[in-house]
């Protein structure tokens, strides 16, 4: 028998996936191949060997039910009756698993006698991998002894634990589960509504005596309720998983965005470039999911006799249909009930009948505008509703947005549940139970939550259309405004929550907010205090929401104190020190009333802090502070070191503070550094003294964006400073590696868009440039060198990595002080940094508003 003809012949099989159209079909020809070959060689190697009937082997796990994946393992369990030599045994095993090795097969062994299977049953996995035992060679008078000695007698004790907890495992894991099940890179076997929790219902009814025990098959066997719906989903995730494994090669069961596209177009779904492919696949995939969901909702209160309390009314009065089915979820919410799955089954059943009138009735929508008003279980409500189909049909703006998935390593959910994950951030405002008390004493101050309810659940609505998703979605809010009645001044509002959903986000990552002119600008946009709240705790609970650490405390830090600076600007229309007067008045009432100090020494150091270039040093730094400095300064002049540096530590970040003599490369030494230390530089300000001595102050975070910086890597930082000052470091070198093992996610091509963008109608002295382009080390190290190669001044620094992709800002200018109005220059400068961040050629957008 040729070594590899097994492998040929699955191989030769794997593109029938793409005409079978049914996983179970397809994954039980792959286990039917690899039976006839494991018999064909176990007949051949057992000749001449007295076996009678003492050995037989058994297929278990995944290859027991015959859903053999591609590259999955093959579980063989070797049952022998104890009267073979150990040298028999191993010859055996030997040489049918070296075939299988030999055939690029993973294989899972047991050798075993009946009476020693009893032993493994401590492990919940071999539990479940010998219920799904299925004969395949040798003795079959040993395989029926297996049967009736050990598979009929497993203890009802052992049983019971086993299918408790699962029922258990089950309800926690997904009914009763806070976070969102529908991920964007879903894991198909193991990931909330993958194919191990349907598995776990099986292995429960295949403990039930009154199941069929007949070999194989997940579904021969009666399940509670209606389950085509079930074995449909299950069908096309088994299909799903074939697929992926025949693209990746290997045994992987990671949908990630890298390979949706190519399996997509493996199972039909259509060209993999095209978007629409994606979104037809990927939509398909979760509808499965959501199968899979209610179908273990239902099952999980069948078998634990759980809320049986039925639905009172019958669903079936047409002329009250509507009625009936909203007061149900307003009475679940006003009593805090959990309804019965089974009941909202009924409902999701009856949601088929509704009409496109359900939106518009006058009863349904002040019903629902009431729910929102109950500041109780608001998200948790909504959640069942638009599991039950209701919430879609009642406000089909947001339904549209079902199962939509975004394609981007930054959000982790669908739109819609990431809308309802929201939802739930909400309801945690609501009980007063919010894990920052910062933002939950912003909340407590907030009026008109119901407003802010319906913008949550439509901000996002607009990305299933091309274009400036917020601007569409205000255009829906409107809508829908009108639909609901709502005053001139809540749809204002609405419309203001949702077109801005995502200024304080852009601000607080691309711009600095500590410029009193960005702030009164801002501030100009709201018509009241509470607008401003509103739209800060949508910020956050929507950042929250993205994915999972995404909400770091460095952005809590910087949008609070946007938050905080907006809202003083509103109270007193004016910003703490915001003319050079008042700046002056305050630092020298500090240092005299505060370190003490003599009106010479106090005149000497406030001459010192209002010659500091640029000019807006004394808005950025505090009296403390600027005296800070001015000691600093004093000191490291007087040491005759290269440079001083201090660390001083904030809630979400460590500033250092560098003082050394003006020389651009300190810029380039310092981004080259932190980038070989594994830690991010989020925001950086250059400063010149009249001497002409650089203060370099740089705001970082280790790579989680916490400020939990250990002194070691402090100490780092310096010692790679001086080394570099001292020539013994190459700056290109270092600015290029790191001594941090990481990897960044490959990211498929045209997911984002690349970009470089000059904005010269911000400042009068200033212009400026965002980069959006692929991550990668030394990164910040290679657009600061383009702009100091292009000889300009940079003096601000904003960085803000969103997974795998930059979104950079820096405030340039030329050495005279003025902002870049060269077009020419403009355009040389948006090439060379798509050149240095390695962009495709020809690819990346240019834009310059003046």
């Amino acid at each position: 028998m040729m070594k590899s003809e097994l492998k040929a012949k699955l191989q030769r099989t794997f593109p029938k996936a793409k005409t079978v159209s049914s996983g179970r079909l397809f994954t039980r020809q792959l286990s039917n191949l690899v039976d006839e070959s494991i018999r064909t060689l176990f007949n051949e190697v057992s000749e001449g060997i007295p076996l009678k009937d003492h050995l037989c082997l058994i297929a278990v796990g995944g290859y027991g039910r015959r859903e053999l994946a591609p590259y999955s393992d093959i579980d063989l369990l070797y049952l022998h009756d104890g009267k073979l030599s150990d040298k028999v045994l191993s010859e055996i095993i030997s040489k049918i698993n070296t075939f299988l090795y030999n055939n690029e097969k993973e294989v899972g062994h047991s050798c075993r006698t009946i009476k020693e299977s009893f032993k493994y049953l401590d492990q919940i996995e071999t539990f479940h991998a010998v219920l799904d035992s299925r004969f395949l060679v040798g003795s079959e008078i040993l395989f029926q002894k297996y049967k009736s000695e050990f598979l009929a007698k497993i203890p009802e004790k052992t049983i019971k634990t086993y299918n408790d907890w699962k029922l258990s495992y089950l309800r926690e894991r997904i009914i009763n589960s806070y976070n969102p099940i529908l991920l964007s890179e879903p894991n198909i076997k193991n990931d909330p509504l993958g194919l191990r929790d349907i598995q776990h219902m099986y292995w429960i009814e295949k403990t039930n005596p009154l199941a069929d025990s007949a070999d194989g098959g997940i579904f021969d066997f009666y399940l509670i309720g209606d389950s085509l719906t079930l074995l449909s989903a299950y069908d096309f995730l088994l299909l799903t998983r074939s697929a992926l494994h025949i693209i990746s090669g290997r045994k992987n069961d990671r949908l990630d965005l890298g390979l949706q596209g190519e399996v997509a177009e493996y199972l039909g779904f259509g060209p993999k470039n095209e978007i629409k492919t994606l979104e037809s696949f990927m939509s398909q995939f979760y509808k499965a999911q959501k199968e899979v969901y209610f179908y273990i909702g239902t099952y999980l209160d069948e078998k634990t006799n759980r809320n049986k309390k039925r639905i009172q009314r019958e669903l079936s009065n047409p002329e009250s249909l509507y009625d009936d089915i909203i007061q149900f979820f307003a009475e679940s919410q006003l009593n805090e009930e959990e309804p019965s799955r089974i009941d909202l089954n009924e409902i999701r059943f009856a949601s088929h009948f509704i009409d496109d009138d359900f939106k518009n009735q006058k009863s349904v929508l002040d019903t629902f505008l009431g729910m929102l008003r109950q500041k109780k279980r608001i998200g948790h409500t909504l959640t069942l509703m638009h599991e039950c189909n209701i919430l879609g049909k009642l406000i089909p703006e947001f339904g549209a947005c079902t199962n939509f998935p975004l394609f981007s390593y930054h959000h982790q959910y669908t739109v819609d549940e990431h809308t309802l994950l929201i939802l739930r951030e909400l309801d945690v405002l609501i009980a007063d139970l919010w894990e920052d008390r910062q933002v939950q004493d912003v909340f407590n101050e907030c009026k008109h939550i119901e407003i802010l309810a319906l913008a949550i659940l439509i901000h996002d609505a607009g990305k299933v259309k091309e274009g400036d998703h917020s601007q569409y979605g205000a255009e829906l809010a409107l809508i829908i405004a009108e639909r609901f009645r709502l005053s001139e001044e809540d749809t204002e509002l609405l419309r203001f929550l949702v077109a801005e959903h995502i200024v304080m986000s852009e601000l607080s990552s691309k711009r600095d907010i500590y410029d009193p002119n960005l702030i009164s600008s801002f501030a100009k946009q709201f018509s009241s205090e509470n607008t401003l709240r509103l739209l800060y705790i949508l910020t956050i609970i929507d950042t929250k929401s993205v994915g999972q650490g995404v909400l770091t405390n460095w952005k809590k830090e910087i949008l609070h104190f946007l938050f905080i600076s907006t809202l003083t600007y509103l109270q007193k229309k004016e910003i703490t020190a915001d003319t050079q007067e008042r700046i002056e008045s305050t630092l020298e009432t500090y240092l005299i009333e505060k370190e003490g100090l003599s009106l010479e020494q106090t005149e000497h150091i406030v001459n010192f802090g209002m010659k500091i270039k640029p000019s807006s040093y004394l808005h950025y730094n505090t009296p403390r502070r600027v005296f800070q400095h001015f000691s600093l300064l004093y000191e490291w002049k007087n040491s005759k070191l290269p440079f001083r540096i201090i660390a001083e530590r904030e809630p979400a970040f460590v500033t250092l503070s560098i003082f050394a003599n003006a020389d651009k490369q300190m810029l380039l030494y310092l981004s080259g550094t932190i980038s070989s230390l594994g830690l991010s530089l989020v925001g950086l300000r250059l400063f010149r003294t009249e001497e002409n001595q650089l203060i370099l102050q740089a705001q970082i975070t280790d790579e989680y964006g916490s400020g939990e910086i250990a002194e070691q890597q402090i100490a780092d930082i310096e010692s790679t400073l001086a080394d570099c000052i001292e020539g013994k470091i190459n700056i290109e070198d270092l600015a290029s590696t790191t001594n941090i093992w990481k990897t960044l996610p490959q990211i498929p091509d045209g997911m984002v868009e690349e970009l470089v963008k000059f904005a010269n109608d911000l400042s009068e002295t200033y212009s400026v440039l965002e980069v959006r382009v692929p991550d990668s080390i030394g990164l910040v190290y290679r657009i600061l060198k383009t702009l100091l190669d292009f000889e300009l001044e940079v003096i601000f620094v904003r960085i803000s990595t969103s997974a795998d992709f930059a979104y950079d800002s820096f405030h340039i200018q030329t050495k005279n002080g003025k902002k870049i109005e060269d077009a020419g220059l403009l355009l040389a400068i948006k090439e060379k940094i798509l050149s240095v961040a390695r962009v495709k050629e020809n690819q990346g957008i240019m834009e310059i508003s003046f």
